[in-house]
């Protein structure tokens, strides 16, 4: 299988697009500047027009000089602010992201990953949340389950030392128990730990 270069398509499109603008309006200025810097009228006479010419010929690298250099700064003031832009829409979900599965790795299921709408990554948040929302739910059956069983050894023990239930009573209340035990193992297997 071949690399996939357009992950977000549309993300990434817009990017390019916006980088190759760039180049075209720094193209436009650059020559902007050249045409502005250059144009001379020739003069009257053909004496005039050799000399405006030798004058332009003189100055004309220290003009394509001094336009490169305001087209590069131009362009590259304008690259960083979309880079920025663009990449705060990145960086920032990811770093919200890496702190919230931290919390949800240290234990609390309850919390929920919310993004900006425009940002890039809210799939991800999204996954995010249900992947907390299933292991909540799965732990509150785990914890159920568990509580029926503690309740379900007490009242057994409580009521072997009372001598309260017959051996019938006693069977179906193990019974009751085992089926508990069965379900946490259950919910327990659900999770892959080696």
């Amino acid at each position: 299988m071949g690399r996939q270069y357009f992950i977000k398509k549309g993300f990434q499109s817009k990017f390019i697009i916006k980088f190759c603008l760039i180049v075209i309006l720094g193209a436009i200025i650059s020559g902007i500047i050249l045409y502005a810097s250059t144009n001379q009228r020739l003069g009257n006479t053909y004496l005039e027009s050799l000399n405006t010419i030798k004058v332009l010929n003189d100055n004309l690298i220290s003009n394509l000089i001094y336009t490169s250099l305001a087209t590069v700064i131009f362009i590259s003031i304008v690259t960083i602010i979309i880079t920025l832009f663009a990449s705060h829409k990145i960086a920032g979900p990811l770093f919200r992201l890496e702190k919230n599965t931290e919390i949800i790795g240290n234990g609390d299921l309850t919390l929920e990953t919310r993004l900006r709408k425009n940002d890039e990554i809210t799939g991800v948040a999204s996954a995010l949340n249900e992947m907390a929302g299933k292991l909540r739910s799965k732990m509150i059956d785990i914890r159920t389950d568990l509580e029926e069983v503690k309740k379900g050894s007490a009242d057994i023990e409580s009521a072997i030392k009372d001598k309260r239930l017959s051996e019938k009573e006693l069977k179906k209340q193990i019974t009751r128990l085992s089926n508990r035990i069965k379900s946490l193992n259950r919910a327990i297997s659900k999770f892959t730990v080696s």
